[in-house]
């Protein structure tokens, strides 16, 4: 490869994936590349021989019928070899093209081609680190590429000739030194990919190219500037407009008029305007989807913060942090009459720590995962500024590599990086941003601190839903023994391997630091013997008689604090070898410290790379420790606000053991730990009522309901025409049915609802148990042969086949949890919606039975108080998945009859949609009724945007 390089960009559409098994090339299509520009193309149908899949034909649109005509493949073989000879071969998935064009050549008589290849799907993640997918289609959509017919070879390889091109300039435009690292790295990428990166640097080198302005360079990695914050210049507060006209004038023409959006607005600048005027209250708003919730609390907060007051939002997750970022903020630049300024906030394990990733770069690496994620760290650095991992999109955020390299939070003013420090620029962006977004894991962590820094600012809870659990989760201690163990055993294993480099190795000629060695490799093993003691106790007291359970799921067992505190008495000899043991090993880890700190400069890379693992782990054993020591501690007879609970995998398997404790419930936590920092507290949620005058949610949210005003917002969308409630009255009796027959029953009304329409169909069950059950009867039966069937825990990660289901035309989708909210498919993205079982929680799970028992201590009724409201929510949250725009149409099926026979169903259907008309009968009434909706379903004008 070099500067004149011919580079033959290739895509094949072909009759399977394997020619092995005797599939063939059905199409081919072939760009030629050089001096970065499109120079011929060669394109042609090519007759298999064979039969076409149905599925192919679908994907392709290349049928039986089009290829009767068609060139063989011997026909095209001799054209194909003389046009790739003295080319580099190039494809989007190169190890799938290549053989396979190879094996086909080989099969009729023409020799491989021997020629240098390169991947772009690996060029494209390196290259492109902050794109959220790297599928062909997605990479054409993200640059404006043209590319009307995917699965189409001459469409494909024009798509991906197009995207080389972009790739191998992106590639040319980075800093030396930057290039250099890539290929002093040496990664085991596909083919000759990586040979790319010298290219690149050879051409630089003979045509130099100054480093951009945004660019410089410290201790050798090239990093992205931090552009100066724009000054906020000093002026009167600009009016609220209160009115319609006033509104109307700052909307971009685009955005449609909402007047329940705008009613909220008002509702929110009122109640915390002229607070001398008036008590400010605390505040509850549910917002329907539709409604432009997140534009509808920004816009008055951005006025009520001209004084100089910030606005904390704080959102479920990152991802939805990400979005307004991305989506809510720049829209409301555009509105306002003044500057606005945003800075996201999350803990310190979301950023990159700089010096921990250049001691990694030092290190031959054999993990070919991690090597490519070297590669996209460096060309990332030259574009973040805010060292925020979650901008890389990555599924292996958690991979061990990622342990390595992540902040952990304090940082010396000797680091090298000081001045660079991500962490030290996000608190640096805190002093002049007027909002702050924030997740509630962070908030629930650290809301006193930042309250404090920002003197008690304005606080946003948006998705308030989540922010009970969410706390409850943060606020929760678990410990898994067998964690800490491996980490033992890391540790002894690096004191004394037979292979590589060990502890003992490196201090030698130390005999005062070998002995701290020795002395080290005995502590580790005594803590394991005194933790070995504490988990058998554990197990024989709590777990040893359980049962197991038909699924073989895992067993939780509520412990009450003084069954723990006896168990800590019985326990305290071990327990205090384990407090001395951690005493130790962090004594004889600042002792190695200072040996290795004195010695440093006659350490190799991998040699000091061995150490600063070293110092991980003891951390990590340390962390552990008081964390398993300190839920013993909080087991004292007078606890009431902690809950303790034991879990193993499956029975018999007390190696799994896990000791946990956490916060029984939120009230008086909220409001004493989060709320009291701030100006009183706005919550806001598509779907937070579980009825007209709900105290659950008042529960929920640590609320008193004299101190809370509360606003339910119309939806904007019309039910009456969009939709349609179907619910059977018939079926199983769910208190008694064997699981056999309930999943029988399940497979048999999917297959007749979902067979006669053929929609995009979500079916939401409370069980991944039971999805895979009826996964596995579903794809047998007939109806769904030609149909994609996608199931949670089976099909990939929700993220993956949520994406699956998205880009699908007549797939069906099995889901349980997550699934029931936070999933987007406007249009006919979904179209039928089918609940198996009305959401209950388990009354088996540890903190359902806690929180009852607590209920009923208090002379409460625990289904009326926390199941009922608890499941009503959630069916609102998954119906609610169904109509996401005013161009939606869809039916919901409701596959539980107490709906009609209990009495309580009458308080859970009041709380959906009133305006949804409702139709009630057995499968095949249910089914009749389903295809007359659908065949009478309009075609929808096109609206304005969403604000």
């Amino acid at each position: 490869m070099d500067q004149d390089t011919v580079y033959a960009v290739v895509d094949i559409e072909t009759t399977g994936t394997s020619v092995q098994d005797g599939d063939r090339i059905i199409q081919i299509g072939c760009v030629f590349v050089q001096h970065n520009q499109i120079i011929n193309h060669f394109t042609t149908d090519v007759n298999p021989l064979r039969e076409i899949p149905a599925a192919i034909t679908r994907l392709t649109g290349i049928s039986n019928h089009r290829v009767r005509h068609a060139p063989l493949f011997d026909d095209v073989a001799g054209t194909l070899y003389s046009l790739l000879t003295k080319t580099v071969f190039v494809a989007h998935n190169v190890n799938f093209d290549l053989p396979f064009i190879n094996a086909e050549l080989s099969r009729v008589g023409y020799p491989e081609l021997e020629i240098e290849a390169l991947d772009t799907v690996s060029l494209s993640q390196i290259l492109l680190p902050t794109a959220p997918s790297f599928r062909l289609r997605d990479l054409s959509g993200y640059f404006n590429i043209e590319h009307d017919s995917p699965h189409s070879a001459d469409s494909d390889a024009g798509a991906t000739a197009e995207l080389f091109i972009f790739l191998f300039r992106r590639l040319r435009a980075l800093p030396l030194v930057t290039l250099q690292q890539m290929i002093d790295l040496n990664a085991d990428l596909p083919r000759q990919t990586a040979r790319l990166f010298t290219v690149a640097r050879d051409l630089n080198t003979r045509q130099p190219r100054k480093l951009p302005d945004y660019l410089y360079v410290k201790n050798g990695l090239a990093l992205r500037k931090v552009p100066e914050p724009e000054p906020t210049p000093l002026s009167a507060p600009v009016k609220y407009p209160k009115t319609k006209k006033q509104k109307q004038k700052l909307m971009p023409e685009n955005l449609e008029w909402r007047a329940e959006q705008a009613k909220m607005m008002n509702y929110i600048y009122n109640n915390y305007a002229q607070a001398d005027q008036h008590p400010v209250k605390q505040m509850v708003v549910e917002a329907p989807t539709g409604i432009g919730k997140s534009l509808g609390y920004t816009l008055p907060m951005a006025y009520l913060g001209q004084t100089g007051r910030p606005v904390v939002i704080s959102t479920a997750t990152t991802l939805l942090q990400e979005q307004l970022m991305e989506q809510t903020i720049p829209l409301l630049k555009q509105i306002v009459p003044f500057p606005i300024n945003a800075v996201i906030v999350k803990g310190s394990r979301h950023y990159l720590d700089l010096q921990r990733f250049v001691t990694t770069l030092a290190l031959d690496e054999t993990s070919k995962q991690t090597q490519l994620l070297k590669l996209r760290l460096l060309v990332w650095l030259t574009m973040t500024t805010t060292g925020d991992l979650d901008e890389l999109h990555l599924a292996t955020y958690r991979a061990p590599y990622f342990q390595e390299i992540m902040h952990e939070g304090g940082l010396s003013a000797d680091n090298p990086f000081y001045d660079d420090d991500f962490l030290r620029r996000r608190d640096a962006a805190l002093t002049h941003a007027q909002f702050v977004v924030v997740n509630h894991a962070y908030l629930s962590e650290h809301a006193r601190e930042l309250g404090a820094q920002l003197d008690r600012p304005y606080l946003v809870i948006d998705e308030a839903q989540h922010l009970s659990d969410s706390t409850l989760r943060q606020r929760r201690t678990q410990v898994k023994f067998a964690q800490i163990v491996n980490e033992l055993h890391h540790v002894q294993r690096d004191i004394g391997r037979e292979i590589g480099p060990n502890l003992l190795a490196l201090f030698a000629n130390d005999q005062a630091t070998t002995n701290t060695i020795n002395d080290l490799q005995a502590t580790t093993e005594r803590l394991e013997t005194a933790l070995k003691a504490v988990l058998n106790q554990l197990f024989l007291k709590f777990l040893a008689a359980k049962r197991g359970n038909a699924q073989n799921a895992p067993i939780e067992e509520l412990v009450p604090a003084t069954d723990l505190h006896q168990q800590a008495q019985q326990l305290q000899a071990p327990l205090q070898q384990l407090a001395q043991g951690d005493t130790a090993i962090m004594a004889q880890l600042g002792a190695l410290r200072d040996a290795f700190d004195q010695a440093h400069d006659r350490f190799v890379a991998s040699q000091r790379y061995l150490f600063e693992r070293l110092d991980t782990r003891l951390h990590v054993i340390d962390e552990l420790l008081q964390r398993l020591l300190g839920i013993f501690e909080q087991a004292k007879p007078t606890t009431t606000s902690n809950l303790f609970w034991v879990t193993i995998n499956h029975v018999g398997d007390r190696g799994s053991l896990e000791l946990a404790s956490g916060l029984l419930a939120t009230q008086g936590f909220l409001q004493e730990r989060i709320y009291d920092a701030y100006q009183p507290v706005l919550l806001t949620g598509a779907t937070l009522f579980s009825s007209g005058r709900s105290q659950y949610v008042l529960d929920q949210f640590d609320l008193d309901r004299q101190t809370t005003t509360t606003h339910r917002m119309r939806s904007s969308f019309d039910y009456a025409t969009q939709s349609q409630l179907l619910i059977a009255n018939a079926g199983p009796n769910l208190s008694r049915v064997a699981p056999d027959d309930y999943v029988t029953y399940l497979v048999g009304a999917i297959t007749q609802l979902a067979g006669a329409v053929h929609k995009q169909t979500l079916i939401l069950f409370n069980s991944l148990h039971v999805i895979e059950r009826v996964y596995e009867q579903l794809t047998q039966q007939p109806e769904f042969a030609q149909r994609e069937v996608l199931a949670q825990g089976i099909s990939g990660s929700r993220e993956r086949i949520a994406k699956r289901f998205a880009t699908g035309t007549d797939s069906v989708l099995l889901g349980a949890a997550s699934f029931w909210e936070g999933i987007d498919l406007p249009e006919e993205q979904l179209e039928l919606l089918i609940v198996t079982r009305l959401p209950f929680d388990s009354p088996d799970r540890v903190f359902v039975k806690a929180n009852y028992a607590r209920l009923e201590a208090q002379g409460k009724n625990p289904f009326y108080n926390a199941a009922l409201p608890a499941a009503t929510l959630k069916l609102r949250q998954g119906v609610g998945r169904l109509i996401r725009t005013p161009r939606d149409h869809g039916a919901v099926v409701i596959l539980d009859q107490r709906l009609v026979e209990r009495q309580y169903g009458q308080s859970i259907l009041r709380a959906l949609p009133a305006d949804m008309p409702q139709t009630t009968g057995d499968v095949g009434e249910l089914t009749q009724a389903l295809v007359k909706f659908f065949e009478k379903t309009p075609t929808t004008p096109v609206t304005p945007p969403e604000v």
